[in-house]
């Protein structure tokens, strides 16, 4: 897969700061508290409360499987994990998935490679629904005119685009939020234009949505500048 980017700003350009940690023995839980800041929930490998914005849900299925439950509608008890492929690699490996649910669990071996697909997925409809809701601006000069009319809110660069033309158009968005985590052909089926490498969406849910989503899937798609993307991005 090519590198993948996010670069500067808050949202994407923003890591979920990965919650890295040594599992702690399994003990009850103190209820998760809401503030100011949104809802919080215990990740399950550090054993922090942190922003369910870095976090992802997991449930157990019917058959006692692991279930990344990214919509957060699942029925049952909630197993949060930061949003990293570590961090889910750690849990799987160390236990801390069992220990979370108190039973046996089958935990997959491809579980952070599916999660980091389906962030992908998430993101890339988020982004087609905002083409169809006349938020985007699609094309260099489309979105160079939106940067510099202040009308952007989050600019969106292919990862495989020429290193060059994404710094200068970063330099004009002056601190927006700035993903570069897909590439030129992953743009391109989301938006149904042929080699998209600049686009801008325009302040909305939706690209409030996509931006999270965006900051969870940073912690998967391996890159040193994901990883500082997902720093930006605001988890804690």
């Amino acid at each position: 897969m090519a590198p993948n980017t996010v670069r500067e700003s808050h949202g994407i350009s923003a890591p979920v700061r990965e919650s890295h940690g040594i599992s702690a023995p399994a003990r009850e839980t103190p209820p998760p508290r809401d503030d100011a800041g949104g809802k919080r929930r215990r990740c399950i490998l550090s054993r922090r409360e942190c922003a369910i914005h870095g976090l992802v849900r997991f449930v157990v299925g019917p058959t006692n499987r692991i279930i990344p439950d990214l919509a957060e509608r699942l029925p049952g008890r909630g197993l949060w994990l930061s949003a990293s492929r570590s961090a889910v690699e750690q849990a799987r490996t160390n236990g801390n998935f069992a220990r979370a649910a108190r039973a046996a669990v089958i935990v997959d071996t491809g579980l952070a490679e599916q999660v980091g697909d389906l962030l992908a997925a998430r993101s890339l409809n988020f982004l087609g629904l905002a083409l169809r809701s006349g938020g985007i601006a699609i094309g260099h000069e489309q979105v160079r005119a939106d940067l510099k009319a202040g009308r952007a809110a989050i600019l969106v660069q292919a990862s495989d685009g020429a290193p060059p033309a994404r710094q200068r158009m970063r330099a004009l968005a002056n601190g927006l939020p700035a993903v570069e985590l897909f590439t030129r052909a992953e743009l391109s089926q989301a938006l149904g234009r042929a080699d998209t490498v600049h686009a801008v969406l325009h302040a909305s849910r939706l690209s409030s949505m996509f931006l999270r989503e965006c900051g969870r899937l940073a912690g998967f798609r391996a890159s040193e500048t994901a990883n500082e993307t997902a720093d930006r991005v605001g988890n804690e």
